[in-house]
Order: C-alpha cells, then structure tokens, then sequence
C-alpha cells in the first residue's frame, strides 16, 4: 500500500501536536508542573511559525528531526516559556540526577542558554 503525502494542515497539526507532547514529556521528566498559560502562548508563537511556510517546508521540518528540534527550541526561547522556572529546572538539569529523553535535549538547552 502506498502512503500518501500529508497536506500542509495535517503536517501543522502534527507539528503542533509534537510539540505538546514534547513539552509535557519534559516537564513530565522533571517533575515540575507546566506553566499553562506558557505553554499556550508557546503553542499560538508555534502556529504563527508553522502558518507561514510552505509545504515544503512544513515537509522538511516534519521529515528531519534536528530541524523539529530546533524549531521547538527556538519557541520555547522566543515565547518565553524558558524563563518560567528557570532557576528550579536549570538546577534540576544541572544536578544531572534527572534521566531525560532523548527527543528532549534540545528543550533542556532552551533552558540553559
């Protein structure tokens, strides 16, 4: 069976998608509660990214993951949502006695920078 190409409003809301599920795996990880309001704002400062590209480059952030990682760094940094518990996740991240996954790395040096 042959798959199909996802259209540009399925790659957003996976995007976005990843992106929720990724924070709440985060702080999940860390075992500090999600600042909402943050994570909302992050979330609108996401669609506003992800509105404005094409297709293909919607493809080419949902097909290469350090270029998925990077983005969601980069709207953790510019919404803010990194200087919300800052001082508490910087000194959980630190102590290194927190195991995170993998696809969270890339969140964690959101917080560090």
């Amino acid at each position: 069976m042959a798959s199909r190409s996802l259209s540009a409003t399925e790659i957003r809301v996976s995007l976005e998608a990843a992106f929720r599920e990724r924070i709440a795996i985060f702080y999940r990880a860390l075992q500090v509660t999600p600042p909402y309001h943050s994570v909302e704002k992050a979330i609108l400062g996401l669609r506003d990214v992800i509105s404005a590209l094409e297709l293909s480059a919607l493809q080419g952030l949902w097909s290469d993951e350090a270029s998925r990682d990077a983005l969601f760094a980069r709207i953790v940094r510019d919404s803010g949502l990194a200087q919300k518990h800052r001082g508490i996740i910087q000194g959980l991240l630190r102590n290194r006695q927190i195991e995170l996954p993998q696809e969270c790395q890339s969140l964690a040096d959101a917080y560090r920078s």
